[in-house]
């Protein structure tokens, strides 16, 4: 429940990690050799307990030029979804809060000490900031099954650009890896694309 303490969260993954192999990179590291590029990986390399196909009730996008993709890639603000857009498809992974302070943490290319997780979660559509960095924020989504869920969101949102077409093929194969058909793929790909 919101506020209060628990070692299990739901972390509502948008973009990349939205693929498994991708996302696994986070937990248990990876080489040169995987298109997403080298990851540390976490201290508890556990696997997620189970993880399913949600929405993300916020407006994703591409935005900024990652060194990692050489393009755009996904970021999102803590406002809700505005009418004429989709809601962002996610997948929610039940993990550790270490391990969430660990996926944040690499996500902005810093230390896991880099991160003051909260004790608590605050209430759903509210954010803390734990970290410097440009994706600073947990932002609390409602609760699944009892579980606190949260999101990665940015207090500063880079400018809108196009992705880079390796990003953009590895959230194809996220989205297709949940059971999503080609066209709905599409819709979602072209409503991440502000550019």
């Amino acid at each position: 429940m919101p506020g209060e303490a628990t070692d299990r969260v739901w972390y509502v993954a948008y973009g990349s990690n939205l693929y498994e192999a991708r996302f696994l990179a986070y937990l248990t590291g990876c080489g040169d050799d995987e298109p997403w590029g080298p990851h540390r990986g976490a201290a508890d390399q556990s696997p997620p307990v189970t993880d399913r196909r949600v929405e993300v009730p916020h407006p994703v996008r591409f935005g900024g030029n990652s060194q990692r993709w050489g393009g755009g890639c996904c970021f999102c603000p803590v406002e809700p979804v505005p009418d004429g857009r989709l809601t962002p498809v996610g997948r929610a992974w039940l993990i550790t809060v270490a391990q969430l302070a660990d996926i944040a943490t690499q996500e902005n290319r810093l230390p896991v000490e880099a991160a003051a997780m909260p004790d608590r979660f605050p209430e759903p559509g509210s954010s803390v900031r734990v970290l410097d960095g440009l994706i600073d924020r947990l932002l609390t989504l409602p609760p699944m099954d009892g579980v606190p869920a949260v999101t990665l969101a940015s207090t500063e949102l880079p400018l809108i650009a196009p992705p880079a077409p390796r990003y953009r093929s590895v959230l194809a194969a996220g989205m297709a890896e949940m059971g999503m058909e080609h066209e709905l793929i599409e819709a979602h790909l072209v409503d991440l694309d502000l550019s």
